[in-house]
C-alpha cells in the first residue's frame, strides 16, 4: 500500500447565504471523502493544505515522504488562476500526483488558448472573442455568452450570461472586467442540449459516461445553462433543475462524436489522469465549449456518476486515481 497525501486549498470564493464559504466547505469535505476512500484501501493517508507561503507544505512532505500526491488543490488562498502553480510545485519537488501536469492545467484555464488549439485541430468549438479589461466591444453575432476567461467552477456564469443584445453584451464584458479583473470571453451561444463526457486513464484513456444536463423544470425564459447557481446554491431555481442524467439518452452517432471528439482533445492538451470535456449540441453538431482537467470528486459529483456508470465505486475511482498516478 502507498502513503498518500491529500493536498487541499482552501478560502475559495463564494458563500452561501449565511455568509459562510461555501466552496471551503465542500473541499474540506471532499478532502475527507477521500481521505476514508484511502484509508478503507489500506493506504497510510495525511492531508496538507498548499498555500501561497509553501515552507509548511514542503516540511510536511519531507516528514511523511509520500509515495503520491492526491491532488485536489483548485486554487491557493482563494486565486483559482494558481491551481497549475501547485501542480508545479509538485514536479519541482519530483513528487508523483493525481490528476493532470501543470501545463495541461494552464492550457485548460486559459480558454481563450485551449480553444485555439481546439480550432487549429480541427475540433469544433463555438466562434469567440476576448474582451482585455479597458476594451470595449462592439460588434459580435448573437445570442452570446460572455464568462470570466481565467476561472473554473462556473464561476461568473449566470442567467445574465447569454446576452441578446447590444447593450446587453457591453454591460456584461464591462462586468467582466470589474468583477474578475481579467478578460472576458465572448462565444457564440449555442441553443440545444449540454453534455459532459467524463475521461480516465492516461495514454489511453477511457470514456467513462456521456451524461446530459437537464434543465427541465426551470422557469420559463431563463437560459438552459450550468451557471454558478446550479452547482453551488442549493435554494436557487438552477440548482434544483439542473438535473445529470448518466447515461445521456442521445443517438448512437452523436454519442460517438462527443467521446471521440473529447478522446481527442484529451491528448491535444496533454491530459493525463482524468478530466472532462463539456458540449452543447445545436441542430445536431457537438460543439466544446469547456475543458475541465480537475473535475469535482466529491462522492455526488458527475465525475463519481460516470465512473459508477462504468461499474467503478467511489473507493474504486480514488484507488484508480492513485495508480494512474504512480503510472
Amino acid at each position: 500500500m502507498a502513503r498518500v497525501l491529500v493536498a487541499y486549498g482552501t478560502h475559495r470564493l463564494g458563500r452561501d447565504r449565511q455568509g459562510r464559504p461555501s466552496l471551503e466547505r465542500h473541499i474540506v469535505s471532499t478532502v475527507a471523502s477521500v481521505e476514508a476512500a484511502l484509508t478503507a484501501r489500506g493506504h497510510r493517508v495525511e492531508r496538507a493544505a498548499v498555500q501561497r507561503d509553501v515552507r509548511r507544505f514542503v516540511a510536511r512532505v519531507r516528514r511523511f515522504r509520500p509515495d503520491v500526491v492526491f491532488n485536489l488543490c483548485e486554487q491557493v488562498a482563494g486565486d483559482a488562476t494558481q491551481e497549475k502553480n501547485a501542480a508545479a510545485l509538485f514536479e519541482l519537488a519530483r513528487l508523483r500526483f493525481t490528476g493532470n501536469p501543470s501545463l495541461a492545467l494552464g492550457l485548460c484555464q486559459e480558454k481563450a488558448l485551449a480553444k485555439r488549439l481546439l480550432r487549429t485541430a480541427r475540433l469544433a468549438t463555438p466562434e469567440f472573442t476576448v474582451v482585455p479589461p479597458g476594451a470595449t466591444i462592439e460588434d459580435f453575432d448573437l445570442p452570446a455568452m460572455v464568462k470570466p476567461a481565467r476561472t473554473d467552477g462556473s464561476l461568473g456564469i449566470s442567467a445574465r450570461s447569454v446576452v441578446k443584445s447590444r447593450q446587453a453584451l457591453k454591460d456584461r464584458v464591462a462586468y467582466v472586467h470589474r468583477r474578475f479583473a481579467q478578460p472576458a470571453l465572448v462565444e457564440r451561444f449555442v441553443a440545444g442540449r449540454e453534455f459532459q463526457v467524463a475521461l480516465l486513464g492516461n495514454h489511453e484513456p477511457e470514456v467513462l459516461a456521456v451524461a446530459e444536463l437537464s434543465y427541465a423544470g426551470l422557469p420559463r425564459g431563463v437560459p438552459r445553462i450550468c451557471s454558478y447557481s446550479a452547482k453551488w446554491r442549493p435554494l436557487s431555481a438552477y440548482y434544483r433543475f439542473t438535473k445529470p442524467v448518466v447515461p445521456a439518452h442521445v443517438r448512437e452517432t452523436l454519442r460517438r462524436s462527443m467521446e471521440q471528439s473529447a478522446l481527442r482533445a484529451f491528448k491535444l492538451l496533454g491530459l493525463r489522469g482524468y478530466a472532462r470535456v463539456d458540449f452543447r449540441v445545436g441542430r445536431g453538431q457537438p460543439k466544446i465549449i469547456d475543458i475541465n482537467p480537475n473535475p469535482d470528486i466529491s462522492p455526488d459529483a458527475g465525475m463519481t456518476r460516470a465512473a459508477e456508470h462504468a461499474g467503478l465505486s467511489y473507493d474504486d475511482l480514488v484507488e484508480r486515481l492513485v495508480r494512474l498516478a504512480l503510472e
